[in-house]
């Protein structure tokens, strides 16, 4: 799939432009494998690793860590999850320098001012300005 096809475009794009998005599209794809690659670990985390010959060693560790890093990447490039079409879709607009499309923060939200509520309190800790040397 082309990155800079897939979402379509009403103006052509400059040389610049295509190559952001293509870094977007790899980073994407990239993104993916990293989360799928975790989803893997996180399910041979609940197998019990003795097998019938007894327990794994380093390198059956290592052996079963690097083919599921590979796994991993092969299931992003196939987009099959779509985690890096969702990234690329919402940050397409900021690689292109375009103003984006995405709803804006009412202007009561959006102030400077951090309400009361949420600001950080004092650490009670910090030294005052009577014992600062």
């Amino acid at each position: 799939m082309d990155p800079i096809k897939a979402l379509g475009s009403t103006a052509p794009l400059s040389a610049d432009q295509q190559a952001a998005l293509k870094k977007l599209h790899d980073a994407a794809t990239q993104l993916e494998g990293v989360f799928v690659g975790m989803l893997f670990k996180e399910m041979h985390s609940t197998v019990q690793s003795d097998g019938i010959f007894g327990p794994q060693s380093n390198a059956d560790k290592t052996w079963n860590d690097m083919l599921d890093e590979k796994r991993a990447d092969a299931i992003a490039k196939t987009g099959s999850f779509g985690i890096a079409k969702m990234v690329e879709s919402q940050l397409r607009a900021s690689v292109l320098g375009t103003p984006s499309s995405a709803p804006s923060l009412p202007a009561s939200v959006s102030g400077s001012a951090v309400p009361p509520a949420l600001s950080v309190p004092p650490n009670p800790l910090a030294p005052t300005e009577d014992e600062k040397p």
